[in-house]
């Protein structure tokens, strides 16, 4: 596997794994600087039909003859989303965006994207065109998250992003970022009570092995949100995935069309788009069961997935690789209560946002810049996308 890496010092780092490149590049403007950009492609089957192998790998094809996410929005906490690409026109509400200082602006629309990368998590949900998202009919509320003067993307700002989201009618929060697990603290067990009291699905990519992961990075480890693995065509964990025992679900990562930010689309591979499958899983399921709430939708999630590898809840799949079709059909018994693991209740009195400074959580993904010869650029900051 063709690795690209941007590296963010001390921890912000961007990992590109399409399977070719061409060879032409492209010439990114950053807020602190210009980064030569190689262009990803699809590789050997470059037709949507080749890349849209996922659709029928997680049972979408069968799945979208019943229901395609009408009346669910999915929030897509990242870079931004490009409003204006053909296959996500009128797919995406204005958002807003969480500003260098951590407040969330209204103001400033989260519907343009710089970046790529939160364009190419909304296709995967979303997207109209060919390749097909999961939830073509489901929408996208953006949550543009800009980076530090250092170039970090903070995680209370993330933190912040997600509780915004939450509380503008989101039914479903899209994380495809990573980072490394940090001590226990009141405001992770306070964000996922927020979202469980709202009603709302937290998924989140597990991380990837090419950027340096080598255990279940947050938010995807903070218990209650639905971690995701990466999953190859052929079934199996894809060897770019981070495993753990926080996994709760797999996902297809290998090549998987990216919408590009101003047309077009390349294929890549990461857990990010494997999170974004799933988070569109989750808004089918929470269309055809409005009624069933967060924890109904996780709960049809686990219980209709494929067990793989060892019987019962496993590090590589979790509890199996996410099956639309049956979540829609299956007869799975209501759920008392939230199905997964969750912390310990917080105070009553919810905080804002971490007040802390963290090493950071990652960003794994495309459209980042890149110095290495044409290639790389070094990018700084604290968080990372789970591509």
């Amino acid at each position: 596997m063709r690795t690209h890496t941007v590296l963010a010092s001390p921890g912000y780092r961007v990992v590109v794994t399409p399977t070719r490149f061409r060879a032409a590049v492209l010439t990114l403007a950053m807020g602190f600087g210009v980064a030569v950009l190689p262009a990803p492609v699809a590789a050997e089957d470059t037709g949507p039909d080749s890349a849209q192998w996922y659709l029928d790998a997680v049972g979408a094809d069968r799945a979208q003859r019943l229901v395609k996410g009408d009346g669910v929005t999915v929030a897509v906490v990242d870079t931004g989303v490009d409003a204006g690409h053909p296959d996500l026109l009128g797919r995406v509400l204005p958002g807003a965006t969480v500003t260098t200082g951590g407040d969330v602006d209204v103001k400033q629309p989260g519907s343009r994207d710089l970046d790529g990368h939160g364009t190419a998590m909304a296709g995967l949900i979303a997207g109209q065109g060919e390749p097909l998202g999961v939830a073509p009919h489901a929408k996208i509320l953006p949550v543009r998250v800009l980076r530090r003067e250092d170039g970090a993307l903070d995680p209370d700002h993330v933190y912040a992003g997600v509780r915004w989201a939450i509380d503008a009618g989101a039914q479903v929060v899209s994380l495809s970022l990573s980072g490394r697990p940090t001590e226990d603290a009141p405001w992770k067990s306070e964000l996922i009570a927020h979202a469980i009291e709202h009603d709302v699905v937290l998924v989140a990519a597990a991380g990837n092995r090419a950027t340096g992961d080598v255990r279940v990075g947050e938010p995807a480890a903070i218990p209650g949100v639905v971690a995701v693995s990466g999953l190859g065509r052929d079934g199996s964990v894809w060897d770019g995935s981070v495993t753990g025992g926080a996994v709760v679900l797999s996902a297809p990562a290998e090549d998987l069309p990216h919408l590009s930010a101003g047309g077009g689309w390349r294929t890549e591979s990461g857990t990010s788009g494997a999170a974004a499958i799933v988070a569109g899983v989750a808004a089918l399921i929470r269309s055809r069961y409005w009624d069933s709430g967060a924890s109904g939708v996780v709960n049809r999630l686990i219980r209709t997935a494929h067990d793989q590898g060892s019987p019962g809840r496993d590090p590589g799949f979790g509890y199996g690789s996410v099956d639309a079709y049956e979540a829609l059909t299956a007869a799975v018994a209501p759920v008392g209560r939230y199905p997964l693991e969750v912390a310990e209740s917080p105070p009553a009195a919810l905080t804002a946002r971490p007040r802390r400074v963290w090493p950071g959580w990652w960003a794994v993904g495309v459209g980042a810049a890149l110095l290495v010869g044409v290639a790389w650029v070094a990018w700084r900051g604290g968080a990372r996308r789970g591509r």
